[in-house]
């Protein structure tokens, strides 16, 4: 039974009745970044399940046209999942955001308070951790040396405690003397969960983790399998959570047709 919940600038339309106060992780992942693996990886996570949450607002970055007959969804969407030790993950898919652009130069404005209601009304279902999955995407920017992160490394990245203000792969080695520069709206995601989780929650739990996990970004090819295959299996190895082998299968088809015949992805 769907039933709808409103906060702030945002309405959340959930389709089920889920328990409150259940320890939680979400998932954050934006599905247009360059290369796909943030939307390979948090999409094979997902499969072909229905979306718990449809989340609405007036501040969302909706394009004024649509087509038939497959039209958009205007909606941020939010699934369900259970790891192997049968701890609740949500995994929010953002399908459209601002990000700065000569276009887009009030990223803040419009995700700040989106992004806050979410954190507030996830608070009410015992999310105590965050995940943020996204690719290193400023990594040929032309004005400033960034990190190159290895194609089967991560940056996993502690914005509760930052461990001596030194970004490190995941296998040990510590970038020296580099600074990332991290776009909307990820950074702005993990700022409000520091800030807004367990407010107004009915418990006194504290943050288990805010964790903003940056795979590498190659901007030579239209698809980042190989980065993307880095964000699953980082999942799979210290969450516990499985993907989709066979969506993930048919997700790889249809970017690579995209690719080859120009076709666009919806």
């Amino acid at each position: 039974m769907s039933y709808l919940k409103q906060r702030g600038d945002t309405d959340f339309l959930w389709r089920q009745t889920l328990s409150a106060n259940e320890p939680s992780t979400l998932v954050v992942y934006y599905s247009n970044e360059q290369g796909f693996a943030s939307l390979i990886a948090g999409s094979s996570l997902v499969g072909n399940d229905e979306p718990v949450c449809k989340i609405f607002s007036k501040l969302h970055q909706v394009e004024p046209m649509n087509s038939l007959p497959l039209p958009t969804y205007p909606e941020w969407r939010m699934y369900c999942k259970y790891n192997s030790d049968g701890r609740r993950y949500f995994i929010l898919k953002l399908s459209h955001a601002y990000i700065p652009s000569p276009e887009h130069t009030k990223s803040w404005l419009y995700n700040y308070p989106v992004l806050r209601d979410i954190v507030l009304e996830m608070n009410t279902y015992g999310v105590d951790e965050l995940v943020y999955l996204t690719s290193n995407v400023m990594q040929d920017f032309l004005f400033e040396e960034q990190p190159q992160i290895p194609q089967k490394e991560l940056i996993v990245y502690d914005y509760v405690e930052p461990e001596d203000d030194v970004l490190q792969l995941t296998n040990g080695e510590v970038i020296d003397d580099l600074e990332m520069i991290v776009p909307s709206p990820s950074w702005i995601m993990c700022n409000i969960f520091n800030n807004f989780c367990s407010i107004g929650a009915n418990n006194n739990r504290s943050i288990r983790g805010n964790w903003l996990v940056v795979c590498a970004s190659d901007n030579t090819t239209y698809v980042n399998k190989k980065e993307a295959d880095t964000l699953l299996e980082y999942m799979m190895r210290v969450h516990g959570l499985p993907y989709d082998t066979l969506y993930y299968s048919e997700m790889m088809t249809a970017l690579n047709h995209a690719e080859h015949m120009g076709a666009e992805i919806r």
